[in-house]
């Protein structure tokens, strides 16, 4: 059986969905997983960095174009929309076929699995009537709890799902959304719990280079990791700066992750006085990650429900901490209750309310024996939640809708 997973969101990228993504390709049989990934961000439309070392080194096979879906504009009215459809998206998408198609017919694939719904779904589907390849999709949750406009060429997010011959939910809060909201029979479903790869993620010392780097020497250190959206509630975090400092003055917030709301994020520290407390590190190295987690006494994400239902799927980064033995500050929302168990592993608390988030980090910081234990006891469940069962379960899935 062979699968190609077609991913927008790819190594050397960071973020949750792609270490899953990932994951499931490192612990495949060898060959049974090819990439299709774009080199260019669609978001930035620059390269992305290192991408050309990563697949050298990767053990599995990556082909990359260019891009993979349009660059990120909104369309000025129906008008506008009807000419990016004719002029850049339709030649994009002509690509991408081509390029399957090659792939689909020289390397024998079996299955296509689909990893972004509103915008790689048509591949899928198009592939299915043309070649009669089944394929799959990947759900993580934002994708199907997020309003979205629908328009002439809106997305059609529940046709994609009802012609998928399989979907993945990374959670049961995922699963029950696609069930309850877009209508997806549960025994179409697989659930394949997002896990982590507690060999590469784990406890370690501090890193000299990154606290000189940073100026984070005889600090205690707050971190992020993600996508800078507004769902993450870093900017919660932020507001909660000043108390948590009145209380930890040696306390530092390290945000590492690229987006569009980081503009937000620095007015907001500029506003609250804390540009000397917090750093915004960027995108970090693919082969840095786990040194920046390791780095951290307490990471922090307090993530919430937006107004247009745009949430969590999971949280994949709570257990990527947990696996570098460190306690988390998490939100209520989404499916982030299954990542963190409150009081054991790390705690949840409302990522609107900056007194709650103050109040858990500040507690945790001074309260040197029960983040430690958090942090223990998080490994423990870590270690249990092992990406390469997760990966054999979607190879067995895969072999089923292959065989069906």
């Amino acid at each position: 059986m062979k699968c190609l997973l077609v991913a927008n969101i790819f190594p050397p990228i960071n973020g949750g969905s792609a270490v899953v993504y990932e994951s499931l390709c490192q612990f495949a049989p060898a060959g049974t997983m090819h990439v299709l990934a774009p080199w260019r961000h669609y978001l930035s439309g620059e390269e992305v960095t290192g991408w050309r070392e990563y697949d050298a080194q990767a053990g599995f096979p990556i082909e990359r174009i260019e891009l993979l879906r349009p660059p990120a504009v909104s369309p000025k009215s129906l008008l506008h929309s009807a000419w990016l459809q004719l002029w850049v998206d339709l030649p994009l998408k002509l690509k991408v076929l081509r390029k399957a198609v090659s792939m689909i017919r020289r390397e024998g694939i079996d299955v296509v699995c689909v990893c972004e719904l509103s915008s790689g779904s048509w591949l899928g589907l198009l592939l299915k009537r043309m070649l009669g390849i089944p394929y799959i999709n990947y759900i993580h949750g934002e994708e199907i709890t997020t309003e979205v406009p629908y328009r002439l060429f809106g997305r059609r997010r529940r046709q994609y799902l009802h012609n998928a011959d399989a979907v993945v939910a990374v959670s049961e809060f995922t699963r029950r959304t696609l069930i309850d909201k877009m209508g997806v029979a549960p025994e179409r479903i697989e659930l394949i719990v997002n896990g982590v790869d507690a060999e590469r993620f784990q406890p370690g010392p501090k890193s000299q280079d990154l606290l000189e780097r940073y100026g984070l020497a005889g600090k205690r250190v707050l971190l992020t990791v993600g996508r800078l959206v507004e769902r993450k509630g870093i900017d919660t975090t932020i507001r909660a700066l000043p108390q948590v400092l009145a209380q930890c003055p040696d306390a530092r917030y390290l945000i590492v992750g690229t987006g569009d709301y980081r503009t937000e994020l620095e007015a907001l520290v500029a506003e609250y006085g804390v540009g000397e407390q917090v750093i915004f590190a960027g995108r970090v190295p693919h082969d840095e990650l786990v040194a920046h987690y390791q780095l951290c006494d307490l990471f922090v994400m307090p993530n919430r429900e937006l107004a247009n239902h745009d949430t969590e799927g999971f949280g994949l980064v709570f257990l990527e901490a947990n696996a570098c033995g460190k306690a988390v500050v998490a939100g209520r929302a989404g499916g982030v209750v299954e990542a963190v168990r409150h009081g054991e592993t790390g705690l949840n608390v409302d990522g609107e309310d900056v007194g709650a988030v103050a109040g858990a980090i500040t507690g945790l910081l001074l309260d040197d024996t029960r983040r430690e234990a958090m942090g223990a006891r998080g490994l423990e469940v870590a270690r249990q939640s092992s990406s390469a069962a997760r990966a054999q379960l979607f190879r067995q899935l895969c072999e089923r809708v292959a065989g069906g």
